[in-house]
């Protein structure tokens, strides 16, 4: 199985445990990049350092530039601004009293008074908000706002004004598939399951927010199928480049669970807006096929989906696929009305079409969970402005796929 390529030394580890549960203020971090630019690229290392309500940063050694940090769960986490190929770069981690009245961390998560809303603000800026109330059938995060607060994603069926007013059960951004255990937990019919959210945890951070809830998915007569723990991460970059990471992990806690073979899905999937469709779709993959016909059905590590405002600009969202998940480069069921989902389960229907049979293993796509085993499934959102080109989807995805390589230095 491939990994991410984030490495620390046998020694510097050592060094860290030894270290860190004293002081993490004036630690020191070593990074060599890859072969691409990096840019606002978040960077993780293992830290033992106890937790703090006191702001971190880490400083570029010859910029003196200050980038936040967020510590939780025994992990240090900052977003690198830049790194040119085969540059190697020195940081020192620093650590600070609040010393502003009302301090508000970089990335702000709050919940709306007496409604099972979240708020996700960027730098006082609205970034998203995460619905998991009973009156939907599963959680989903609406609207996804780009740079200029111009929204990308449809607001059909949360406005009932929405336009286009068809398939209601896509939710701007959400998680679901067609067929488990035979119920449809994709589609929102008297005969489809439910995802039953459990009460959320969520924390504010300077490097990254976070949202995490373990939901359980049902049948029509509310009989569980299987646990779904999710946790969203929203990073600290700019507005032309927001990035949002997706961790959705099953496990069979209710005996053996057979996701079976559908295009109807989508571990992580979008439902773009209307001005964005049709003839304004741009559809592009790694490869750089473009176009539902030679992308729908397709493995590809990240799709594309993005189009020319009348007014704004370009805009777009890229969905990247971790290296690590399972049948990597998965399939994309992608559509010109607006959908983009990321599903390697639906090989039959994806086999139908010619110019696929020869890239996937069969047309038979069934893959089945043992009962009290887990999986887990990664992706990357990238929110954009400018085109593929533009906004270097392929480079942002490097920066996902193989960031540089981080340690703790001596």
């Amino acid at each position: 199985m491939k990994t991410l390529r984030l490495i620390v030394t046998g020694a510097a580890c050592l060094a860290a445990v030894a270290a860190g549960a004293q002081s993490l203020d004036g630690r020191k971090i070593h990074l060599k990049a890859g072969k691409t630019q990096s840019l606002n690229v978040p960077l993780a290392l293992p830290c033992d350092a106890p937790k703090t309500d006191d702001v971190i940063t880490v400083v570029e050694g010859k910029t003196g530039k200050a980038f936040p940090a967020t510590l939780r769960n025994g992990e240090l986490v900052f977003v690198a601004e830049g790194a040119m190929p085969g540059t190697e770069h020195d940081y020192t981690v620093k650590v600070e009293k609040k010393d502003v009245p009302n301090y508000a961390p970089h990335v702000l998560i709050k919940k709306q008074e007496g409604k099972p809303i979240l708020d996700v603000m960027i730098d006082d800026v609205l970034f998203t908000r995460y619905y998991y109330g009973a009156e939907w059938k599963k959680p989903f995060l609406w609207p996804i706002n780009s740079e200029g607060g111009v929204t990308l994603t449809r607001d059909y069926p949360m406005d009932p004004a929405g336009k286009p007013s068809d398939h209601p059960h896509h939710k701007s951004l959400w998680s679901a598939y067609g067929d488990v255990n035979g119920v449809d937990c994709w589609a929102e019919g008297a005969e489809s399951g439910f995802q039953v959210s459990g009460e959320p945890e969520w924390g504010s951070g300077d490097a990254y927010g976070w949202i995490a809830v373990k939901n359980v998915w049902q049948d029509k007569d509310h009989k569980p199928l299987i646990t779904e723990s999710r946790e969203y991460r929203f990073y600290t970059t700019p507005e032309k480049g927001r990035l949002l990471d997706v961790a959705v992990t099953f496990s069979a806690d209710y005996g053996d669970v057979k996701f079976k073979d559908t295009k109807e899905g989508g571990i992580v999937a979008v439902r773009m807006r209307v001005e964005l469709c049709g003839a304004n779709a741009h559809i592009t993959n790694a490869e750089g096929d473009q176009g539902e016909k030679k992308l729908w059905g397709k493995p590809s590590p990240w799709c594309d989906y993005s189009g020319d405002l009348k007014g704004t600009g370009w805009r777009g969202i890229t969905l990247f696929d971790n290296p690590a998940n399972l049948r990597y480069p998965t399939s994309w069921h992608v559509r010109e009305y607006g959908l983009m989902g990321a599903n390697c389960f639906g090989w039959s229907e994806f086999t139908k079409e010619a110019y696929n049979k020869p890239l996937l293993p069969s047309s038979n796509g069934d893959w089945q969970l043992p009962s009290g085993k887990s999986q887990v499934f990664k992706y990357r959102v990238y929110v954009h402005s400018g085109d593929v080109e533009k906004a270097a989807v392929a480079d942002r995805f490097a920066d996902y796929a193989t960031p540089p390589e981080i340690a703790w230095a001596k």
